[in-house]
């Protein structure tokens, strides 16, 4: 009996070869095609966001740069700064200052402008914004045309191009103050693209570059830390390493974090971060059901947006999205989806199918903004979805794909499933395209972004807030203002109406209650409806003055002199150096008629200030001249400018000593004046 042939045994690097199917198509690895899409890419990038270029510094972009930050000013002399000092400090909270995070890779990109340049360009900012944007949508591109080696060239590119119009990425490009996620994107997937080579080449040089780049990405924006989880997803998913080799390089990335986040803080760098309510309830929430109730709301919010991005906000935070528990049919909805999606991506994940790494993508790189892990600033943004939108494009177009079973890991698809996939693809990117050019325009400025945005803000209560407070700065600063004290009603009555609407929203705020009521004072001098605010202010935060000062003043206004002595003992009580106080009581004893008493208070700030201020000198001047002293109140103002000289008291000199005759003394007080006004004028 005949004996059966034995079979012959394939080797396993054999079977290997026969397992994976690699894109040989010639379009794909061309040169030529790839120049074209290089081409492409930059292109495109242009048409969507080139309009932004002409835009100007809008909101947040004086934290890093624009004419109000003095340290990227200085160029490269800043560098040392950069990097020991805070991303942003903001000395507005009233009682105290806040500086937050540390981002110098940012700040060094902005100061390195302005040594090109040597003056403020926000064209020149604008358009590195969006050549950032083209070279990370290009390398996403690369990294995805060689971990999809075995699909057709059509899927990552059509990836791709859903990720470049999506218009959730508006603010990220079209904000300068956003430039550090730019940075982060960009570093991070540099940082894959060594990664990958360090799996295929297994050359620790590769390792050393990912870590490094990882390093500067953090240095960008912490929110880089995603990574850490996303770079081991993408290694098992594409490469052939082990997930036990996973660990050194976790743990390499996890050094990186470290170093990165404690050095600077360990020798130079001190943060005061203050967490507010209106920013994020769940800062001060316990509640595990509120908290994950809250995330769940969180994550329906970013799911809608990716799928319907209208409308886009330059912020969000409380009341927009709703503190809630689990008795919140959006909240049960939410967990289901994406309980779904989660399990579709467990199921598939052993497969290493692309949809279950396109979910759990999206998933991961949202984890650190879905409030379930911490609370995120302002609830949710438009920015922090930035990453996630690759997982969710890589999901969508698979779906597309699928949609007209049409295999995307097929080299050969037909020309009828090509035009079917294209014709859905043009229907998203078409009006995608349309909405990101249109959204740009309104963050031309600070006007434009506001008129777009406030008719969709009616319970954001900081969005509101800093409308108002944007109104008044302007009316503050407008030339009519300062010089003859004109204000534009409409102008006026618009911030009251958004100061109030925000206190509607949240009536605990103690600065907004504050800057309402002392805004009734210096713009409409209704001292009633300042106190209805300045009442509640102080009534909130009693040992904290600024609403004390204003309701003093208020009360002056209403000529309710015995209350407003009182009101300014009480800020003596609170802080008995502030001689601020002690000039608006002798001002009060001066209008009640009592000069003497007025004059005393005046002298003894002197005394106790051993002579260094001016102020006492302008105020003994003020009385005399009211009274008709004239001789008198200029000899105080000519002791005050001996002390500090101002160019207002100066010419008021010069005219004085003019229309008496004393030319040397005139022409000496004038050109003192013009040289104290040329020297304000300097920048600094």
């Amino acid at each position: 009996m005949a004996q059966p042939k034995a079979k012959k045994k394939v080797p396993a690097k054999n079977v290997k070869k026969v397992q994976v199917k690699k894109n040989t198509s010639p379009f794909s690895d061309s040169k030529k095609a790839k120049r074209y899409f290089v081409l492409f890419f930059l292109i495109m990038t242009f048409v969507i966001y080139g309009n932004s270029v002409w835009n100007r510094y809008n909101v947040d972009d004086n934290y890093v740069t624009g004419p109000d930050n003095t340290l990227v000013r200085q160029g490269l002399k800043a560098i040392p700064k950069i990097f020991t000092t805070p991303y942003y400090v903001n000395p507005s909270n009233i009682g105290q200052s806040q500086s937050s995070d540390y981002r110098p890779i940012v700040k060094l990109t902005y100061a390195l402008e302005y040594t090109l340049t040597g003056r403020d360009r926000p064209m020149l900012s604008h358009f590195i914004n969006v050549l950032l944007y083209f070279f990370v949508c290009l390398m996403l591109f690369q990294i995805l045309k060689r971990t999809l080696k075995n699909y057709n060239i059509l899927f990552p590119f059509l990836i791709t191009l859903l990720f470049m119009v999506h218009p959730l990425h508006t603010e990220v490009v079209a904000s300068l103050k956003n430039r550090d996620e730019l940075l982060a994107m960009f570093f991070a997937l540099w940082g894959m693209k060594y990664l990958l080579d360090f799996a295929e080449k297994k050359k620790i040089r590769y390792l050393i570059f990912t870590l490094i780049l990882f390093m500067i990405g953090y240095l960008s924006k912490s929110s880089i830390i995603t990574f850490l989880v996303l770079y081991p997803l993408v290694l098992y998913f594409f490469t052939d390493m082990k997930p036990k080799q996973f660990g050194y390089i976790f743990g390499g990335l996890l050094v990186v974090i470290l170093i990165a986040h404690f050095v600077p803080r360990l020798f130079f760098l001190h943060l005061s971060r203050i967490n507010s309510y209106v920013e994020n309830p769940l800062y001060f929430e316990k509640n595990f059901w509120v908290r994950t109730g809250t995330g769940m709301m969180t994550l329906l919010f970013y799911l809608k947006k990716m799928f319907f991005p209208y409308p886009l906000l330059f912020y969000y935070g409380f009341n927009m999205i709703p503190v809630t528990n689990w008795a919140n049919i959006w909240v049960i909805l939410s967990f289901f989806i994406h309980l779904g999606l989660l399990v579709i991506a467990l199921r598939l994940f052993r497969q290493k199918h692309i949809l279950s790494f396109a979910i759990l993508f999206y998933l991961i790189a949202l984890s650190m903004y879905s409030n379930i892990v911490v609370p995120a600033v302002g609830i949710v943004a438009e920015r922090f979805a930035f990453v996630a939108s690759v997982g969710f494009c890589i999901g969508l177009t698979w779906a597309i794909f699928r949609l007209f079973r049409t295999d995307p890991k097929s080299l050969t698809i037909e020309i009828n499933d090509r035009v079917k996939v294209l014709a859905v693809i043009v229907l998203l990117v078409i009006p995608s395209s349309i909405y990101t050019i249109h959204r740009n325009r309104d963050w031309k400025n600070m006007f434009a972004l506001y008129k777009s945005d406030i008719p969709h803000l009616d319970n954001s209560f900081k969005g509101n807030v800093q409308y108002a407070s944007f109104l008044l700065d302007f009316i503050y600063k407008n030339p009519g203002y300062e010089q003859q004290g004109f204000v534009n009603p409409e102008t006026r009555d618009r911030a009251f109406k958004y100061y109030r609407r925000a206190i509607a929203i949240y009536p605990k705020d103690y600065i907004s209650l504050n800057e309402l009521g002392t805004a009734y004072l210096a713009l409409s001098h209704n001292p009633d409806s300042a106190m209805i605010y300045l009442r509640k202010a102080v009534a909130l935060k009693p040992d904290v003055q600024a609403a004390w000062v204003n309701l003093g003043l208020a009360y002056r206004y209403q000529k309710k002199f015995d209350s407003a002595m009182i009101t300014y003992n009480r800020i003596l009580k609170l802080n008995p150096k502030e001689v601020k106080a002690k000039f608006a009581i002798a001002d009060i004893w001066f209008e009640q008629g009592d000069m003497a008493k007025a004059i005393q208070l005046n002298e003894d700030v002197i005394k106790e200030c051993r002579d260094t201020l001016e102020v006492p000198y302008i105020n003994i001047a003020k009385y005399y001249y009211e009274t008709g002293d004239t001789v008198k109140a200029m000899d105080f103002l000519v002791k005050s400018v001996q002390k500090k000289p101002q160019p207002g008291v100066c010419m008021q000199l010069a005219y004085y000593y003019r229309y008496h005759g004393d030319m040397d003394r005139a022409k000496y007080f004038f050109e003192l004046a013009q040289q104290l006004s040329n020297a304000d004028k300097k920048p600094r």
